[in-house]
């Protein structure tokens, strides 16, 4: 009986497509492989007995090469699905990739309509989840100047969404310098203009929106959210189970109209 053979790699796209490149070319055969990606407080899963670890160095050429077989022997829907997997904070997301990779190197374009396997069936709703919380941060974000003129925003999402989330403000606000810092994961994203916009880490960073210190120029700002919020508020259509849906609570310590006065630290 062979031993598992566990491919252990770096939380990150190209971390696992690289595991997905050696464990492919391994020749150990797919039944006795299985991917394993750090969790994002840099744990493993149990150590499974009787299994061999594989400690996977991430390689961007490799990575590169299992996206371009993605896109060219499956279909570009089926990159950017996998891709949005990457970034979901599911465990065990690198194996589930790498499970639909099988298969969607086998049966072409064809895999993202194979909804009854389970294992389409889960990429697809994690790609509609990853993807949906993109949409709804595009929608609820919200910059505060700060003295140097630099926007800043203050997000924590249940995934890792910087890279799908900065190219929309990238595009609508080219002549800004913007920061975004993913208050979960201490990385943000910064932008400048005319340059290319890029992904940071920042350590030690204050956990919450209502820590991050604003100067006197955000009042005006900050009032304007409210008296907008307040305004579209009519009193006897108030729902909070919808608004709840729509706004989900998790979100509101990161939104200006949401943040008590006496939070808000002038410097």
């Amino acid at each position: 009986m062979n031993n598992l053979k566990i491919f252990q790699c770096e939380n990150s796209i190209d971390g696992i497509f690289s595991a997905i490149y050696q464990a492919w070319s391994s020749g150990y055969g797919h039944a006795n492989i299985r991917i394993e990606e750090q969790s994002e407080n840099d744990n493993y899963t149990n150590i499974t007995l009787f299994s061999d670890y594989i400690i996977v160095k991430t390689d961007f050429e490799q990575a590169m090469k299992v996206s371009q077989s993605i896109k060219s022997k499956i279909s570009l829907e089926a990159y950017e699905m996998v891709c949005r997997v990457a970034l979901s904070n599911y465990q065990s997301k690198g194996d589930l990739i790498y499970r639909f990779l099988i298969l969607g190197f086998h049966v072409g374009s064809k895999v993202v309509g194979y909804l009854s396997n389970e294992v389409v069936n889960r990429v697809f709703k994690l790609n509609r989840y990853v993807n949906g919380e993109a949409h709804h941060i595009m929608g609820f974000l919200r910059f505060s100047e700060q003295e140097n003129g630099i926007l800043t925003s203050v997000i924590h999402p249940k995934n890792n969404i910087l890279t799908l989330i900065t190219p929309h403000f990238a595009d609508r606000l080219p002549m800004e310098r913007f920061v975004i810092i993913d208050g979960n994961r201490n990385i943000c994203s910064l932008h400048l203009p005319g340059r290319p916009w890029v992904l940071a880490e920042v350590p030690n960073i204050k956990s919450t929106y209502h820590e991050t210190i604003m100067d006197d120029n955000n009042d005006e700002y900050e009032e304007l959210w409210r008296v907008f919020f307040d305004n579209i508020a009519i009193k006897e259509r108030i729902n909070p189970g919808l608004q709840r849906n729509n706004l989900p609570i998790r979100f509101r310590r990161d939104m200006t109209e949401f943040i008590p006065r006496e939070n808000i630290q002038i410097l």
